[in-house]
Formats: structure tokens, sequence, C-alpha cells
């Protein structure tokens, strides 16, 4: 599977954006052009006062009462319970998936609750693991999951110290490849329980390509980067499980 970004040259993917209930920035964009859009919970607000109005709203309405004037009486509503083993940001990503969406970026989900930050890094590394590609939009960066496959930024002119960074989300990354960047790396292998790939640069006018044969890593890079060509070797998965709308018997 390929994915352009941009320019429409190579298929694309379809894109999902979900609006969570989250810690927003103020530098939020509404990126990607055409997209399946889905607030979860208390997401529609901030997805309505970017001007990206959801055609569905998933969540238990924790963040957001039913009596709430908040609550657009005209926007589907998939009301799931309070109790329950999926997140409402995987909810919604699973709803998407089943709409043929393996693209996802999603805001509202880095910052605020530590614990719905690690969450959510876990739910990036799952779409990355399942074919999918996603990216949670953070202060000034973005972080995104891959899995066997490639991220290809064309050159562009980027300011001082354009900070990537690459780090292993399996115990282990083999065959990570950093080219056209301050640091290369050809066929390393990565650990989870390593920080070296922390704070590489992007070059000036130079395209960058990072890669991997086995495993997943985490990526992040600034929101002012253009769009990379995503590539994966894996077949994206049929579905990633039905939603789950009670705790399983493991919890109760």
């Amino acid at each position: 599977m390929q994915d352009d970004g941009q320019s429409g040259e190579t298929v694309q993917a379809p894109l999902c954006r979900i609006w969570g209930a989250g810690q927003y920035f103020g530098e939020e964009t509404a990126r990607g052009g055409q997209a399946l859009v889905i607030a979860a919970d208390g997401g529609l607000e901030p997805a309505l006062e970017h001007g990206d109005e959801p055609e569905l709203v998933v969540g238990d309405f924790d963040s957001l009462p039913a009596g709430s004037r908040k609550l657009r009486t005209d926007i589907p509503r998939r009301v799931l319970p309070a109790e329950k083993d999926d997140t409402d940001l995987l909810a919604a990503v699973k709803v998407g998936w089943r709409r043929g969406c393996r693209r996802f970026l999603i805001y509202g989900g880095l910052g605020g609750r530590m614990d719905h930050t690690l969450a959510n890094l876990n739910l990036i590394h799952l779409i990355a693991a399942s074919g999918g590609r996603a990216e949670l939009w953070g202060q000034g960066m973005l972080v995104t999951a891959l899995g066997p496959g490639s991220l290809d930024f064309p050159a562009w002119d980027c300011p001082p110290r354009s900070m990537v960074s690459v780090l292993a989300a399996d115990d282990q990354a083999l065959g990570v490849v950093e080219q056209g960047l301050k640091y290369q790396t050809d066929g390393m292998t990565m650990t989870n329980r390593e920080v070296t790939g922390v704070s590489n640069e992007f070059l000036p006018g130079r395209p960058a390509h990072i890669g991997l044969k086995q495993g997943a890593v985490f990526v992040t890079y600034p929101t002012s980067a253009p769009q990379p060509v995503w590539s994966t070797s894996l077949e994206p998965r049929a579905d990633l499980g039905s939603l789950e709308t009670r705790p399983s018997r493991r919890l109760a």
C-alpha cells in the first residue's frame, strides 16, 4: 500500500480524521483534504471549532453529556457504555477502519493525561501492525508508528535543528534505515530499551528516507515538515475487531 500524502500520483489509502477530547495546542489544522471525519466524545467541540464537521460522534459521552448544548443533534451518534475495554478513540478508529480508512490523523491524543497518551501510542502501534498508518498531533510535532515499510520526505527548506526521532516500538526493530538526515543508519537493529534514535535532524534541501524490515518504530517529526510518502509491505487486516461495549471477563 502506498500513499503520497498530497500529489495523488500514487494510490491513496482513504483518510480518517479523528478529533479526541484531550489536549489541544492551538496549532491544529484539518490536514489531508477529503476525509471521513469522526469526533470521539468531547472531540466534537474542537472539530466544529476547526471547521471540520464530523459525520459521526462516537463515545460514552462522559466528556460531552447528553444535555450539553455542544451536542449537535443533527450529527449521528454511536453511544457506548462508560464501562468498556475500548477507549473512545479506539472505537472511532474501528469505525473508520470498517469504512475502509487505513490512514488516521488524530487530534487531542497527546498531552494531558499520561495514561491516555500511552494508550494512544499503543493505538497507533496497533494500526501500524495492522497495515495502516496513524499520526498523533502534538505541540509542533506529529507522532506516527511505522511497521515494515518506509516514510519518504521530499526535500524542503527546513529551519535549523528540525528534529526527527526514530525509536523502537517493539522488543526489536530490524533493518532500520535512516538516509538523508544528519545521522545515517543502514540496517540497524533497535530495541525498545534504547534511546539512541532521539534528535536526528532534517537537512535543508535533502530528501529523507526512514524504513525498516521487521517490527515497528515510533517516528516524530515537525508539523511543518512536508507530508511523507508512506508505504508498507503488510496486507491490511480486514478489521480491528468488534466494538467492545462491555468489559472483558478478565476485568469484570
